[in-house]
């Protein structure tokens, strides 16, 4: 073939090439993105990023404390926690404190329950008026003691029976402004309870993952206050959650 016949068919039969390759769904520019780019490894060292189930356990580390204004005898939960004076003869009770009293009235009258601090006292069994599955007393000793500290201590002591119980859910009904003793705010108690619960659970979570055994069952706490105070209460639970954690 003349020299100068194919120098004339080359650029034709490229041209060609080109659109049959553009006709099928091909480029004949260069890919600036490799086709395998979405597979490639990440750099060494770096960190691969967090599956699904990494943000629910890292929430669920420790139980949600929340306010809810309902009472200790219509909540349904597996452990109902609340707290009682020694008795006082001519003492003046409001509900829920009158049937709280009433389910435990001969270890109040005739044992002396109350008195002693931090003693803890499960009703047995359950009583049928109430929505709980489980109803435990933690005494508060005499009215004379009642303070801030003493608030810590039963909220650790209900920490420790919660975590023993091994259930998911636990409710506390302080009730003693139902007893009569007012010499506290009710949102400083909240925060102090909850302080003192959530020191016992980080304590007790550390010495978990030192010696482990089972996970910490408890994923939600209710702190129960009535229609006058649950919102000052709500305000208080975060103050407790950032104290327990030192803040």
């Amino acid at each position: 073939m003349p020299l100068h016949l194919r120098r004339s068919l080359k650029p034709s039969i490229l041209g060609a090439l080109a659109s049959l390759l553009i006709a099928c769904g091909g480029s004949t520019a260069p890919s600036d993105t490799p086709a395998d780019q979405g597979m490639a490894p990440a750099p060494e060292g770096a960190s691969a990023p967090p599956t699904a189930a990494e943000p629910a356990a890292a929430q669920a580390s420790e139980p949600v404390f929340e306010a809810e204004m309902i009472g200790p005898l219509t909540k349904e939960v597996p452990l109902q926690i609340v707290s009682v004076f020694s008795y006082e003869a001519g003492e003046q009770l409001i509900s829920p404190a009158t049937e709280v009293a009433a389910f435990v009235a001969e270890a109040r009258t005739k044992q002396g329950y109350g008195k002693e601090p931090l003693k803890t006292l499960l009703v047995e069994p359950t009583p049928a008026s109430i929505k709980a599955s489980r109803l435990l007393v933690i005494a508060w000793g005499p009215r004379a003691e009642f303070s801030l500290e003493r608030v810590k201590e039963v909220g650790r002591a209900a920490m420790r029976e919660t975590l023993k119980a091994g259930v998911v859910e636990m409710a506390y009904a302080p009730i003693a402004r139902d007893q009569g003793v007012t010499t506290l705010p009710a949102e400083d108690v909240a925060k102090a309870f909850v302080e003192g619960a959530l020191s016992e659970f980080l304590a007790a979570q550390r010495a978990d993952r030192a010696d482990p055994k089972k996970p910490l069952a408890l994923k939600h706490v209710t702190y129960e206050a009535g229609p006058a105070f649950i919102d000052a209460v709500k305000k208080a639970i975060p103050l407790g959650v950032a104290a327990a954690h030192g803040k």
